[in-house]
């Protein structure tokens, strides 16, 4: 801690668009380690180690340690103070829960103890009453046997590629202090100026689109609320929203062999598909699945009342929207801006942008191929359209109201036939090795957000992927009942 506070200086961060964009929820992992120790009495991933390579990581990663403030226009800041710093929350414990009980279940959060995961799904203000830039829970399990470690961050703060960034440095200088090496590993040198994606922003620069435009540049009475919201108030109004709509959260498995028939089966159904990734197949099984869920949970008896179709008559009046399904796409733009990806830019870069379906094309499914030839084709198409022109064009969308963020998620929570997915396979969440091997599972919470989905990497990642998915208990029980849907995964937890 000493040196850390010796180091440390007072800056201030201003966070631009590509942070408030995606800022509303955190990005929350858990790591399982087993200890392989011949001699469980051996120490596994000692406490004082754990903790001093943590506060040496944070000296290059000091955002962390600040203060998330927004003035009267809009725009956000991070602000460290090296005489009033908020530091992260670190605490540990000791479960009396073995290892081998977590891996026999698989992992399932009904085996893992209920006070692993400290914040919740959205950013929420702690028991301090600030929020904090940074949470870790270090759980060791009982007889030694193992050790739970969650991390959360907010997605104000960095995006995926800036959290692993920070996960793989820690995990490195726990090697290096456990080796005993005087010659210390070079520091990662990431970058957190927002200005480094205007820097790498092409001259050219093209309209968003109609599409993009119905998120992007509507506004809405709910979107002028959200933005008159402090984060701690706006956290406070998620939590409890989240809290009124009971979700239930799941992982399967996705084989590669399954991934291989899908994808032959769409070519043969549609002869002029585009080439489909591997991305574009599991992302348009999932939305089908979503789709035919919530028409599914629609259509039972029990939903056929007058109040329950008053408000998809509402509904309907308000948006419009009743015959479409809407896949909203996370992705990052680092790979479509070369020099961004080259400064190891580890602030915020993603985004939503918004797939449209017909409705009733991609919940029937009477044409199942067909169907995922179609919803693929045109998840390809979005994808293809992030080019660097474009993306400069989102980045003045974003950059000339600082409050549009919030009507972009009035819009996303406005439309319940939706679907949220990203795909965290190229992170290497399974290359944080604190010296005592690489995790064994890593996944997200008991539950997200609701219609929220993640591809998340295999250990092995030529076997297939893992597909996180939390939705609206009765779209879940749904999910879990739809025979097309099991006979390409496997239930995992």
């Amino acid at each position: 801690m000493d040196s850390f506070l010796k180091n440390v200086k007072s800056q201030t961060f201003a966070l631009c668009g590509w942070d408030t964009v995606v800022a509303l929820v955190n990005i929350p992992f858990t790591y399982y380690f087993k200890n392989t120790n011949a001699d469980p009495g051996a120490p596994f991933m000692p406490s004082g180690m754990l903790r001093a390579s943590f506060l040496r990581a944070l000296q290059e990663f000091p955002i962390f340690a600040g203060h998330l403030v927004f003035n009267s226009a809009g725009r956000g800041f991070v602000v460290v103070d090296k005489d009033n710093l908020n530091m992260p929350e670190y605490i540990e414990s000791q479960s009396q829960v073995h290892y081998r009980f977590l891996e026999a279940a698989r992992f399932s959060w009904d085996a893992v103890p209920h006070e692993v995961v400290t914040v919740n799904t959205c950013t929420t203000r702690g028991k301090s009453g600030i929020i904090k830039l940074l949470n870790v829970h270090v759980v060791r399990l009982r007889n030694n046997s193992g050790l739970i470690l969650f991390v959360s961050t907010p997605h104000y703060i960095v995006d995926g590629v800036g959290y692993t960034e920070f996960m793989t440095r820690w995990a490195e200088l726990c090697r290096w202090m456990a080796s005993g090496s005087v010659a210390e590993p070079p520091s990662r040198d990431c970058i957190f100026d927002r200005r480094a994606i205007v820097r790498a922003l092409p001259d050219a620069e093209e309209d968003i689109g109609p599409t993009a435009s119905r998120i992007y540049k509507a506004r809405s009475l709910l979107g002028h609320f959200i933005a008159s919201l402090s984060p701690e108030s706006l956290g406070d109004f998620l939590a409890e929203g989240l809290r009124m709509i009971p979700s239930e959260a799941h992982t399967f498995y996705i084989s590669r062999e399954a991934i291989e028939i899908l994808r032959a089966q769409a070519y043969a159904r549609c002869a002029d598909s585009p080439r489909l990734s591997d991305n574009d197949i599991i992302t348009a099984l999932t939305s089908h699945v979503v789709a035919k869920g919530i028409r599914t949970d629609a259509e039972r008896p029990e939903n056929q009342g007058l109040w329950t179709r008053a408000k998809r008559a509402a509904a309907r009046a308000i948006l419009g929207n009743a015959g479409e399904f809407m896949t909203m796409v996370i992705a990052d733009i680092r790979p479509r801006l070369k020099k961004l990806g080259e400064a190891r830019y580890a602030g915020g870069s993603v985004s939503g942008f918004p797939v449209f379906h017909p409705m009733d094309e991609l919940a029937r499914g009477t044409d199942f191929y067909g169907m995922l030839a179609a919803a693929g084709g045109r998840i390809r198409a979005c994808v293809n359209g992030l080019t660097a022109p474009y993306i400069r064009g989102i980045n003045r969308v974003l950059d000339e109201d600082p409050k549009m963020y919030a009507h972009a998620w009035a819009q996303i929570m406005m439309r319940p036939q939706t679907l949220l997915i990203t795909n965290q396979t190229r992170f290497g969440l399974y290359g944080c090795d604190f010296g005592a091997g690489a995790p064994r599972w890593v996944g997200g919470m008991p539950t997200f957000a609701t219609n929220m989905a993640c591809i998340l990497p295999m250990d092995h990642p030529s076997d297939g992927y893992n597909v996180y998915l939390s939705a609206e208990k009765q779209i879940m029980r749904c999910v879990l009942e739809d025979e097309v849907w099991a006979a390409h995964t496997r239930f995992v937890n």
